[in-house]
This record gives C-alpha cells, sequence and structure tokens, in this order.
C-alpha cells in the first residue's frame, strides 16, 4: 500500500516546485527547471559512457553526474519532486535514441522492431521508502516521448532480485560488481522476442549493474543492444 505523506510534506513539495529542480532558483514560470538547467539535458550529448566493468553494454548519457543534474536526480528520486520525472524522462528518451542509433537495430519503417525499456529493478526497501518505483516510472515517460517521435517503444519490467543487494553508494568498482554478481534474473522474456532491448536507468557509474543486466537477459536468451542513462560518472566526447 503507498505510504501516504504528511500534509506538512505535500506542502513542502509545492514549495519546492516553484524553484529550479536544479540551481534552486525560483522560478516565476512554474517550469520545473530554469532554461539553463534544461538546456543540459536537452543540449548536451548524448555520449558514450566509459565502462570500468566487463560486460557492461555499449551506454549512451546525456549529462555528467555532476550538479546540477546530481541534484535534479536526488530531488526527483529521494526528494519528491514528481514535477521532473517528465523533463527527466525526455532525457532519457534521447539517451536511447543514441543508443539505437549506434547498436545496429533499423530505423526505418518498416524494418523499425519495436523497441523495449528494460529498468534496472530497485530494490524493495527503496521502493518502500519513495513510495514508487522512480527508474520504472522515468522508463514508461520515456517510452511515450519516443512514441511521440514514431518509434514504437514501450517499457517492460523484465528482471527482478534473485537475491538481496546491499545500497552501491560508497562500494568501490570490485564491491559493486561483487555485490551484484548472479543478483538478477530476467522474467517475462517471452514478451521481449523480436525486440530492440534497451536496458535504462538514472545513472551510470562503475556500470556494474547494466553488466549484471546484460548478463541475467542474455541467459534467458534476450539480446541486448545496449544501455541508456540521464547521467554517466564518465564520459567520452
Amino acid at each position: 500500500m503507498p505510504l501516504v505523506r504528511p500534509l506538512w510534506a505535500a506542502l513542502m513539495d509545492l514549495a519546492a516546485e516553484r524553484d529550479c529542480g536544479g540551481c534552486g532558483r525560483p522560478q516565476p514560470s512554474g517550469e520545473p527547471l530554469c532554461p539553463d538547467c534544461d538546456g543540459l539535458l536537452a543540449d548536451g550529448g548524448p555520449w558514450r559512457t566509459l565502462a570500468a566493468v566487463p560486460g557492461t553494454p555499449r551506454t549512451h548519457a546525456v549529462a555528467r553526474y555532476e550538479d546540477p543534474v546530481r541534484t535534479m536526480l536526488i530531488g526527483y528520486k529521494e526528494r519528491g519532486r514528481a514535477d521532473l520525472r517528465r523533463v527527466l524522462g525526455r532525457a532519457l528518451a534521447r539517451a536511447v535514441a543514441g543508443t539505437l542509433e549506434t547498436g545496429g537495430a533499423p530505423t526505418t519503417t518498416p524494418r523499425r522492431p519495436p523497441v523495449a525499456l528494460i529498468p534496472m529493478p530497485s530494490r524493495r526497501k527503496a521502493v518502500r521508502d519513495r513510495g514508487q518505483d522512480t527508474t520504472a516510472r522515468l522508463a514508461g515517460t520515456a517510452a511515450r516521448a519516443l512514441r511521440e517521435v514514431g518509434v514504437p517503444a514501450r517499457a517492460v519490467s523484465a528482471l527482478r532480485h534473485a537475491r538481496a543487494v546491499e545500497d552501491q553508494a560508497g562500494l568501490s568498482r570490485q564491491e559493486r560488481a561483487a555485490n551484484l554478481s548472479g543478483a538478477l534474473r530476467a522474467r517475462r522474456a517471452a514478451a521481449l522476442a523480436g525486440a530492440a532491448v534497451v536496458l535504462v536507468d538514472d545513472i551510470s557509474t562503475s556500470g556494474a549493474s547494466l553488466a549484471e543486466a546484460a548478463r541475467a537477459l542474455r541467459a534467458a536468451g534476450v539480446p541486448v543492444i545496449g544501455a541508456a542513462t540521464i547521467a554517466a560518472a564518465r564520459v567520452r566526447m
């Protein structure tokens, strides 16, 4: 059952929505981002990210994981800034487009296959604490944005945790890989037949999560053409 937020928290959210979700400057227009911060998502990238973990699929992002983009993502995931989901989802769609262009999927109709966006599964505790699966919501928003420009995309929750994992924050590259090794399992593989499969997440850091997700899907016979994230800790210009 979704958590019911206190009235004071809802009022704080309304007040926060008058400020830019990136730099915090007042927004008389009521838009979630100021023009400068919005431009970081609309004009940058997509970049090819640098993977530190073997097995990480080709990944594209639209921004570096640094402020104010970092603040946007934290605001959306941890501080209830639901008004940021649309702009972040559209940014994710741009990253997906970059992956499709370089991943070998046909881009012209009628040869274009359907596109399946596979969100990284959130830990149950994170979903309980946030009141929603923020990554799955971003994937759905990105799929809608792609459909608006003629790409037959849909979000499919095709991964689940096979065992408990620790929070990745603060772990080293080796610890992240060990924490996630064998942690995911594919489901609904039949629903992905014939689709161009793209893994999606909000951030890529070492690539360990995406590598494990790709492994789980391939073990179920599902090829992965690449991955897309909004932000990346490392990018190749």
